[in-house]
């Protein structure tokens, strides 16, 4: 389930969602920068995709001046000749200056010294710097108002949101933005909310304007670095979502918590594998056409934080099993059922009425 493409040998550097650059300096009368590629894709994680020789590579001298502006791409395989002194290094994908749809920002930066003769590796991690922000409209929302839409400002600009815009995610400076929520060309209401580098937030929006939030931790495909999703009402910091709908369905952790025989909730997390026994949960497994195990972490092991899904023989099962459908493992799903009692020894979700797929950006 993992993919890892190699330059020339060296130390790896990793981004935030992909594997950047290893940095290796060996031994001449000078110093020479040799810098190595590696793409990482574990678990099947699902994630836009970018292409990492795309990456911008800087090297500053002391004085503050550039000596090498490449991509990762001209610059990978290639030996840089260096005096002595102490250089910086800086990797990041794009500019990023203004508010703007799919323009995740990764960013890192370390120092190297050169000494002639001599060798030293340098790690560097890049990190998502920005925060994402989604608005999703409740169906009974789009159903009252014909014209409508959610504008989020912050530091550089603004954005806008409306019906076509689900899929998108929009990304912020880190800090304040305020959101302000417009029906029939009037404002209905605006609220001021604090957002912190790499969280992605979706903001709901819903007729009745209850509050809900689900926050859960995902694991992005570079297993040091984790994602923050949070999901809740876009005027209030919100309690646990009621899982009525796919937009506020329950986390692992709170469905395990519910009373057993609550029909027609939602619960979302990870595939991360099936049960084979009421002791034994098999992560990454692919052999059962009958249940599987659901998770908040991507990456989980222990059976105690996961739930167990019974699936319904005809075409919930066709779709959802893991024995002819391996490629569903550690994707994200929400699913719509019964809550149970346990089941293959852990709490339990039964007569699934509905599959609704998620694709993390």
């Amino acid at each position: 389930m993992r993919s890892i493409i190699f330059g020339t040998a060296g130390c790896i550097l990793l981004a935030a969602v992909w594997s950047c650059n290893g940095l290796r300096i060996v031994p001449g009368p000078e110093g020479k920068l040799m810098v190595n590629v590696a793409l990482e894709t574990p678990f099947g994680v699902r994630t836009k995709s970018v292409d990492l020789n795309s990456f911008v590579f800087l090297l500053i001298d002391q004085g503050g001046d550039t000596l090498h502006r490449n991509t990762v791409g001209e610059i990978t395989g290639t030996p840089l000749s260096l005096e002595e002194g102490i250089y910086s290094i800086v990797v990041f994908n794009e500019d990023f200056d203004a508010p703007a749809f799919g323009k995740p920002y990764y960013y890192g930066s370390e120092t190297a010294e050169i000494i002639a003769g001599e060798s030293c590796e340098v790690g560097l991690t890049c990190v998502q710097e920005n925060t994402g922000i989604r608005v999703v409209f409740s169906e009974d929302f789009e159903t009252m108002y014909e014209n409508y839409g959610m504008n989020v400002s912050g530091t550089g600009g603004s954005l806008d949101f409306d019906g076509s815009s689900e899929n998108l995610w929009g990304y912020f400076f880190p800090g304040q933005v305020t959101l302000t929520l417009n029906t029939e060309g009037s404002p209905a209401g605006s609220v001021d909310r604090s957002i912190e580098a790499r969280y992605m937030y979706t903001f709901l929006v819903e007729s009745s304007g209850n509050s809900q939030e689900n926050v859960e931790p995902v694991f992005t495909l570079s297993v040091d670095t984790t994602h923050t999703w949070v999901s809740c009402a876009w005027d209030d910091t919100g309690l646990s979502g009621d899982g009525t709908t796919k937009e506020t369905a329950y986390s692992v952790a709170a469905a395990r918590a519910l009373d057993v025989g609550i029909p027609d909730i939602w619960v979302c997390g990870y595939i991360v594998g099936h049960y084979t026994t009421p002791a034994n949960f098999l992560p990454g497994g692919l052999e059962s056409e009958t249940n599987l195990a659901l998770a908040d972490d991507v990456l989980e092991m222990d059976i105690n934080k996961t739930l167990s899904v019974s699936i319904p023989l005809g075409s919930i099962r066709d779709e959802l099993n893991l024995k002819t459908n391996p490629g569903n493992l550690y994707r994200k799903v929400c699913l719509k059922g019964k809550t149970k009692d346990l089941y293959f020894g852990q709490p339990g979700l039964e007569n699934l009425k509905e599959i609704f797929w998620i694709e993390d950006d």
